[in-house]
């Protein structure tokens, strides 16, 4: 860990690496949930969604300076969604359930030549922020070159995931938190006590028996094989450092069964 009073600090973590606000308390294992949050918050939203989803995140990161906007009336939006003044920044966002090229190539002539009458002498750059995880057609990528070519004067740019995911964790802690929700830390899971241990174990219990249970050695290079992400990764080692609680929970209580039944409720 490195920490600077002036500059902020860096928690680095495999391929993690967390920088923050002066004063933030970094927990690594929040972090980990945070990025976890996050990948699912940024699959689920889909239109109007994303699009709030997106605003809220520019919202923090540019207090005061990026402006949300929404349809009003017969004007609708004029093209707009959201205007970053001190960079002369203006962004359109495209969160549909699917994309598809040629609908997605449409949308962006629509709204890039809809907004040049309205607000040309505002920005300097448009941005396309779209909820496609896995990247855009080749279509798509062609067409926002060809804009960005053509006119010398605007800069055209796509934002995806990561650019999203690089605008929410340049925040602090508190502010990443009021985005997506107290998460817990390292100290949450490991004062977990024996109330919070028999409610969840009991509820696993209680799951109803798939049709064909299928009960297969697990190998030791199980999360290596499954290409799990650094944050799950960590967030399972967190989850191990509780285990000899929940032993000694066995191990205690007046139901000699329940281990026995909890594990066959987890091959389940």
């Amino acid at each position: 860990m490195k920490s600077d009073t002036t500059s902020g600090f860096v928690y680095q973590v495999g391929a993690i690496d967390y920088r923050g606000a002066v004063g933030d308390v970094v927990d690594h294992y929040a972090r980990a949930f945070y990025e976890s949050v996050f990948l699912t918050t940024f699959l689920q939203k889909r239109g109007e969604e994303f699009q709030n989803f997106f605003s809220s995140i520019m919202e923090k990161c540019h207090p005061g300076d990026f402006i949300r906007t929404r349809p009003w009336g017969a004007q609708g939006d004029r093209k707009i969604d959201g205007y970053l003044r001190s960079q002369r920044t203006l962004f359109q966002c495209y969160g549909p359930s699917e994309v598809r090229e040629t609908d997605t190539i449409a949308k962006i002539d629509d709204d890039y030549f809809g907004a040049i009458p309205h607000w040309r002498e505002y920005f300097d750059l448009w941005v396309f922020v779209h909820n496609s995880y896995s990247g855009l057609p080749p279509g798509v990528e062609r067409k926002l070159l060809d804009l960005d070519t053509a006119n010398s004067n605007v800069r055209v740019r796509p934002w995806g995931f990561e650019d999203l995911r690089q605008k929410l964790f340049s925040l602090s802690q508190t502010n990443i938190a009021a985005l997506l929700g107290s998460v817990p830390s390292r100290g949450d899971v490991l004062n977990v006590q024996v109330p919070e241990l028999l409610t969840i174990l009991l509820a696993i219990v209680a799951q109803p028996a798939a049709a064909e249970p299928d009960v297969r050695p697990v190998p030791p290079d199980k999360l290596t094989a499954n290409g799990l992400s650094e944050s799950v990764r960590c967030l399972l080692a967190l989850g191990m450092m509780a285990s000899d609680r929940v032993k000694e929970f066995f191990a205690r209580y007046h139901d000699p069964t329940l281990g026995d039944r909890v594990a066959q409720a987890f091959r389940r």
